[in-house]
């Protein structure tokens, strides 16, 4: 998650980018974990202090081990004025490329990559890693039945089992099927339900629709969708504790546009059939919380949320936001809002109005009239946490349960421990933990941020498990501050970026969500076992880097433009921070490239393309800035605060084989070439203005080029990649039999004039000059794509995946 606060505009961003002082310089292990503290300890001590800061707590913070740079990189990031986002944010509007995005579109596309072919050989995609780091956990499970065994539900990889207390992690979901998930629960009889579809706002890109819910009645082993197609998230799945065949889910729909199935739906026939029992007073509202009272079914909790968002600016709460209540089994439902005493600053409560946001439901099992609510404003901000003593007919306030992160809309979940009622959980950016009933709060130490599931063993006292963007955990002493075990296997990452060393194929590097930069060498050790990777950067990794002459060269960047030089000598791992730059707006996804002769040379893009000479230490501005700069100038329509300085931004950036050509691209859509290393610049026409995703220089001929085009489009505005081969003069369609979908990246080989496509449906391959794709392999799950590479000898291809990790397949001759 890239959480940023805006503070002090371009002054506080000219500091990031210039580095965070003489802290950077010299020899440290930067943020790696070849050693103990483990990533997720080290991540957290850096979000930890951050959130200490911005609450205002006091207390100790986790740093044990912690280089200062690494706990640097965390508050610059945090802290950096321009261009805060938030979690993941830039990829909804990426992927929409400043369109609403419907449904249809999604399957229309899935079922136009369905169709392309393979390519010739039978090839199949393997798994490489890493195994070690984990992911967003979205849905947690506990198999009562069966010691030590559990499930989870991650954000785009799918449904998996751990039958070794959450040790290891092994698939129990079809790769071939959507691997986006939501909810997951299971009912007595010990049958799976699995939503699909996350409900969290951006949560990896609102592409990522769902196509309904799942059941399975064999731990796993097959499942059958059940309907609610239509439904595009689901937030929350509950299953009836004593009559299996009743099962509610909280459609949450799609925040770009409205969908037939939103609201609360019931099934009393194991999911043959459902109807709506709670329907939303609008066509922004959705369901996101269900909650049943486990001794007396026939009472229930309920949460609509208000939640709607355009490509500039994102509305996560309003009129039709609240909390219901059912004493029939969700047949008839009352709105709960008779609020006693109201919560610091909160002026309306739960009743409907404006500002109310995402609500969370917690109900205490041992003394289910015990009910807690946690509410955010419709920016994301804390609004109030609620306590009841009769389920719900009144609530008064209790004390601050989130943690000031301003994401309630990314968390706003509630949990409480089965055996004492006073005991409860609130997610936020850390575990938040109370003990005397919301009263006073907590935050808890050694979990990876940012929490999004927690359950319970009833097997084993004290034992339970959490799920957060940093995969799962374990704590057998009830949740106790610093006695979580993080799980050892869990292969579902979410890939942003990918390098591969050119002289060795197995040297890989790759930005994470929420999980920094990781590699798959240490400044002592070459690549041994992939599955094992470890830390070199902080925050969400984005672009990664291998020197192609010096593999002991290496870059990584964080969101909006952190970025940090490394080189191992020695066994030891020196790190600089990338020097002052000249843009006032940079993107999440800022790019970098070297210059194919000179890797010293190195490019990097805000609104303003920077080139460096000396690895990265310092930068000469090459194009214009202010109004005049290559994306037109600051975007004139309204946005966000929250994602101010954001965008118009350059996205790609190609360099050709003459070392003064270059080619850049913006999330605007607009293209540029220079001659003569930014001394002019042509803009050039003939493609459509869509989010730039890539641009690929033929590294033999400066004047052939290939660019990607982001969003969702129709007929003869659907193409995604074009090429030139008279420098930018005229463009040919070069999507051929692509689904009309996003082309999140090209990679081109040379040798065997091969250019390769990552999209949200796969992976293809195609012949410079031929018109149609193949798929280049058969076996990688169907997540999305965002980065594709190829081995310096041309062998093999890299897939990074946003939910499943890195997978290879032999390269087409």
């Amino acid at each position: 998650m890239g959480r940023r606060r805006k503070i002090a505009g371009v002054t506080v961003l000219a500091v990031v980018l210039a580095g965070v002082g003489a802290a950077a310089a010299g020899t440290s292990d930067t943020c790696g974990m070849a050693q103990t503290p483990s990533l997720g300890q080290r991540a957290q001590a850096g979000w930890e202090r951050v959130e200490r800061q911005l609450s205002g707590e006091e207390g100790e913070t986790e740093t044990a081990g912690m280089p200062a740079i690494c706990a640097a990189h965390f508050e610059l990031a945090e802290r950096a004025g321009a261009g805060a986002t938030g979690p993941a944010d830039y990829l909804t509007t990426k992927f929409s490329s400043g369109k609403d995005i419907g449904l249809d579109q999604v399957q229309q596309a899935r079922t136009q990559a369905a169709k392309i072919p393979d390519d010739p050989g039978k090839k199949a995609w393997s798994y490489v890693g890493p195994s070690n780091i984990g992911g967003r956990i979205v849905g947690l499970v506990v198999d009562p039945t069966r010691p030590d065994t559990v499930y989870i539900a991650a954000s785009g990889g799918g449904v998996w089992r751990s039958t070794d207390a959450s040790k290891t992690f092994t698939p129990v979901w079809p790769a071939d099927q959507n691997q986006t998930m939501g909810a997951l629960d299971r009912g007595p009889d010990g049958t799976l339900w699995a939503g699909t579809g996350e409900a969290n706002p951006p949560g990896g890109g609102l592409t990522f629709f769902g196509d309904g819910i799942y059941s399975s009645a064999d731990g796993g082993k097959t499942w059958h969708n059940r309907g609610l197609r239509d439904s595009a998230a689901i937030g929350r799945i509950a299953v009836d504790p004593k009559n299996p065949r009743r099962i509610f889910a909280a459609a949450s729909g799609s925040p770009y546009k409205p969908v037939s199935q939103r609201g609360l739906y019931r099934s009393e026939d194991g999911g043959h059939s459902w109807q709506q029992v709670l329907a939303p007073p609008n066509d922004t509202t959705g369901a996101v919380d269900v909650v049943i009272d486990p001794t007396n079914p026939q009472r229930m909790l309920a949460a609509l949320w208000d939640h709607h968002r355009t490509a500039a600016v994102r509305t996560y709460g309003g009129v039709g936001s609240g909390l219901f209540r059912s004493d029939d089994g969700g047949t008839t439902w009352k709105r709960l809002d008779n609020v006693t005493k109201l919560s610091d600053g909160d002026a309306s409560g739960l009743t409907s109005d404006a500002s109310l946001g995402r609500i969370g439901i917690g109900v205490a099992p041992s003394h289910p009239d015990r009910v807690y609510v946690v509410t955010g404003t419709q920016y994301g901000a804390d609004k109030g946490f609620y306590v009841s003593d009769d389920f719900g007919t009144t609530f008064t306030a209790g004390g601050k349960a989130g943690g000031r992160s301003g994401y309630e809309w990314w968390f706003a979940k509630i949990w409480v421990d089965p055996a004492n009622p006073d005991h409860l959980f609130s997610a936020d950016l850390n575990m938040r933990a109370s003990t005397d009933g919301g009263q006073t709060w907590t935050s808890l130490s050694g979990l990876h941020a940012d929490q999004h599931a927690l359950a319970y063993d009833p097997n084993v006292p004290g034992r339970l498990y959490v799920g957060n963007d940093g995969g799962v955990y374990r704590s057998d002493q009830n949740g106790a501050t610093k006695t979580f075990v993080h799980s050892e296997v869990e292969p579902f990452n979410q890939s942003y970026h990918l390098a591969v060393a050119q002289d060795d194929p197995n040297r890989l590097a790759t930005g994470l969500q929420d999980n920094g930069s990781v590699r798959s060498w240490t400044a002592a050790t070459p690549p041994g076992d992939l599955t094992q990777f470890n830390a070199f950067g902080g925050g969400d990794g984005h672009w990664v880097l291998i020197d192609p002459k010096d593999h002991n060269t290496y870059y990584e960047c964080l969101q909006q433009g952190t970025c940090h030089g490394h080189q191992d000598v020695d066994g030891k791992e020196t790190s600089w921070n990338f020097g002052t730059r000249h843009s006032e707006r940079i993107t999440t996804d800022a790019p970098m490239a070297f210059d194919p002769n000179d890797p010293s040379i190195v490019y990097f893009g805000g609104n303003v393309l920077d080139r460096s000479t000396d690895q990265a230490r310092t930068f000469t501005a090459i194009s214009p800035a202010g109004d005049a700069d290559l994306a037109g100038g600051p975007p004139s329509e309204a946005s966000d605060p929250v994602y101010a300085n954001s965008y118009h931004t350059i996205s790609a950036i190609g360099v050709a084989g003459d070392s003064k050509t270059l080619y850049v691209g913006t999330d605007n859509g607009l293209l540029w070439r220079t001659d003569d290393l930014g001394a002019h610049w042509t803009k050039l026409t003939g493609v459509p203005e869509r989010w730039v995703n890539a641009v690929v220089v033929d590294p033999r001929q400066q004047d052939h080029v290939w660019v990607a085009l982001s969003g969702f489009r129709e007929g003869s505005a659907a193409a995604s990649v074009f090429e030139t081969r008279d420098g930018g003069r005229s463009w040919t369609d070069a999507s051929g039999n692509l689904p009309n979908a996003p082309v999140e990246m090209l990679s081109y080989d040379p040798v065997r004039s091969r250019l390769y496509a990552a999209t949200d449906f796969g992976a293809f391959t195609m012949r410079s000059g031929q018109k149609h794709w193949t798929r280049i392999a058969r076996g990688l799950p169907q997540t999305s794509i965002l980065d594709i590479k190829v081995s310096g000898d041309g062998s093999t291809v890299y897939a990074a995946t946003f939910g499943r990790s890195i997978w290879k397949a032999p390269a087409p001759k």
